[in-house]
């Protein structure tokens, strides 16, 4: 045997099998070509606010010209030279602080905003839950002959205080995320 010259079958009865394995894998081939050449003329139909190969409807899509695709390249980055941050380093800066006394007067004006405002909030919530407890003893005037009325004030109320707590919990998150004033 000669290396480097491809084998051929020695017997007569094998080269039908070998003819049509290949005259198979050629036919397969043509296929393939033929469906993406199909595919590729397929046209573009605008229907409404949609663009779609595969209209569901043709009567209501309008078909579009085919166009040359537009390709905007973009800028392209600077591969040396200049002292570029890495990744790393752009997501440890942090933003500059000002520095001394104007920035210790804003961090305690901030914080004294947002206690002040707890402390509402906490008043608002202690008046909303004495109303409530009140409320499922006593009805209103108005309210003898309609319970349902009673029990929709009830729910309004009840709605409230939980609004009220979850605005209490995110002010005590807010003030724990303050900076404690410093005296020095």
């Amino acid at each position: 045997m000669k290396r480097g010259v491809a084998m051929k079958p020695k017997s007569p009865e094998l080269m039908p099998a070998w003819t049509a394995i290949a005259s198979f894998v050629a036919f397969l081939c043509a296929l393939c070509g033929a469906q993406a050449q199909a595919q590729a003329q397929e046209g573009v139909y605008r229907c409404g606010q949609e663009y779609t190969n595969a209209p569901r409807d043709k009567s209501r899509c309008q078909l579009l010209n085919p166009q040359a695709v537009t390709v905007i390249e973009g800028t392209r980055p600077t591969l040396g030279g200049a002292t570029a941050a890495t990744a790393d380093d752009r997501t440890k800066m942090e933003p500059s602080k000002a520095e001394g006394a104007a920035q210790k007067d804003r961090d305690a004006q901030g914080r004294t905003i947002v206690a002040t405002e707890l402390e509402k909030t906490r008043q608002q919530h202690a008046q909303l839950l004495q109303e409530y407890k009140q409320g499922e003893s006593v009805q209103w005037k108005s309210e003898t002959r309609e319970q349902a009325q009673q029990q929709e004030r009830m729910a309004k109320l009840k709605a409230a205080i939980e609004r009220a707590e979850r605005d209490m919990e995110s002010l005590q998150r807010e003030l724990a995320r303050r900076p404690a004033p410093t005296h020095p």
